[in-house]
């Protein structure tokens, strides 16, 4: 009986084990991939959290498993021995965790820092303004204003591989700029400008919207951005820009 419960228990340890790394693998597909040099640097730390999370889960879940099956009861009246306290266990389930928030900090900041870095002088500035209910983009140092209608949205032109500095702000009330496959969100406060780069490395074209409930038509604030290469950029400004005829 004991041999059989052994190989029991020995079993479902296996198929933990499998189990728990095919979860990994699978998980770690969850996260999109960045558009943005900003945006790869959080999907690393997506990353880094999510493994860390699977394998701290893998080894409590594990222990879990194996206590109950090697300390369940089988029928015997003998009452297993008795363990009141043990210092090195206690020390190592305090250290490890302690560990592990502590090397995860460090990457948050260093991806943070990333996030948050600006070119001395990017190529392209845009300031984007946030509306009820849609969106403005205004190129500093070029005639071009691009302005959003209902069932019009609008749309910013960005070069590929270069920073471009966005100075966000709202008109009214707090809105939020949201590229879901930029990985990136910052908020858009009325009497404020928030400053950021943004590199696009891949191009095409991305939606955006407003991820701030910020009134009735709240669901109409979407933009897209549209990444091109910098020659069909610098073809775009211009064009935007010339005077219209007539």
């Amino acid at each position: 009986m004991g041999r059989r419960n052994q190989g029991v228990r020995h079993g479902v340890g296996r198929w933990a084990w499998r189990w728990a790394a095919l979860a990994v693998v699978l998980l770690g597909g969850c996260a999109p991939q960045a558009a943005t040099e900003q945006g790869r640097a959080i999907y690393s730390v997506y990353n880094l959290f999510m493994v860390a999370a699977a394998i701290v889960f893998v080894v409590v879940a594990g222990l879990i498993v194996w206590s109950v099956l090697r300390y369940r009861d089988d029928g015997s009246s003998e009452e297993p021995r008795q363990i009141h306290g043990h210092n090195v266990i206690e020390l190592l389930w305090t250290v490890i965790p302690l560990v592990i928030v502590c090397v995860l900090l460090v990457f948050s900041f260093r991806a943070q820092d990333k996030v948050n870095r600006q070119s001395a002088n990017p190529p392209v500035t845009v300031r984007v303004t946030g509306f009820q209910w849609q969106w403005r983009f205004d190129y500093q140092g070029a005639d071009v204003h691009v302005i959003g209608v209902k069932g019009r949205p609008a749309e910013m032109v960005v070069p590929v591989g270069q920073p471009v500095h966005v100075r966000l702000t709202s008109a009214d009330v707090q809105h939020s700029f949201y590229v879901p496959k930029f990985l990136f969100k910052r908020d858009a406060i009325p009497g404020r400008i928030n400053d950021f780069d943004l590199t696009v490395r891949q191009a095409g074209t991305y939606q955006g919207e407003c991820a701030f409930i910020c009134g009735l038509a709240h669901s109409e604030m979407a933009f897209r951005v549209r990444a091109v290469p910098p020659d069909e950029f610098a073809r775009w400004l211009r064009e935007a820009s010339a005077p219209s005829g007539g």
